[in-house]
């Protein structure tokens, strides 16, 4: 396989986990892009940071990942520049064969993804998430060290953070949070957080408080 050289958009800490992805994979590092003038030449994970984000189309590579943790960031940038953009999966991951992953998802270390799953565009396995088979992740979710039981699914740009779990065949809509710890076991609406086992809304939570007082 022909060996990529891939600018990073971003320059925090999840830039530099995606930079360790990259050079774990055998590919190489353009250098990264943010708008952080303060951070303009100084280095990460052995790599410049270049300059602004505005500047990586002329950049010398042959493709680009955005590295930010932020699902709403990713779709902007995603949107407005027009690039290559490449999927980079850990080694020490394993991904079955036949699930198709879109253009611009992280795969980290210690991530498993199951047969029949489905995973879109610009997504983010972070470490140890897991996704069980034929469940489905839309395009620019986070999954944060996070399990989707089988035929689980999670709508556009859905947030699922630290140790929560999508119960089999349940469903979460776009832009919905999911508290950390959280066990989800019936379908969440979209732009909704919510917390705690089994997983509440947080409007459902301020009216249990009134019953309740």
């Amino acid at each position: 396989m022909t060996k990529r050289h891939i600018a990073i958009i971003g320059a925090g800490g999840h830039a530099e986990v995606v930079a360790s992805v990259i050079l774990a994979s055998g590919d190489s590092i353009a250098g990264f892009y943010a708008d952080v003038p303060s951070l303009w030449g100084y280095s990460l994970a052995g790599a410049p940071i270049i300059g602004p984000v505005s500047e990586i189309t002329s950049a010398d590579c042959s493709h680009a990942i955005i590295g930010i943790g932020a699902n709403e960031a990713r779709k902007k940038f995603a949107e407005k520049i027009d690039m290559e953009w490449a999927t980079i999966i850990h080694p020490f991951s394993w991904v079955h064969p036949d699930v198709p992953i879109g253009r611009g998802s992280v795969i980290c270390a210690g991530s498993i993804v199951q047969p029949g799953a489905r995973i879109g565009s610009h997504v983010i396995l972070n470490t140890k998430a897991s996704v069980d088979h034929h469940c489905l992740v839309g395009d620019y979710a986070h999954i944060a060290v996070a399990h989707l039981a089988g035929g689980a699914s999670i709508d556009e740009g859905v947030f699922m953070a630290l140790s929560c779990t999508v119960l089999p065949k349940v469903h979460v809509g776009a832009w919905a949070t999911v508290g950390a710890g959280a066990v989800v076991k019936k379908n969440v609406d979209p732009h909704s957080t919510v917390v705690g086992n089994p997983a509440r809304s947080l409007s459902e939570l301020r009216s249990h408080a009134r019953e309740v007082h």
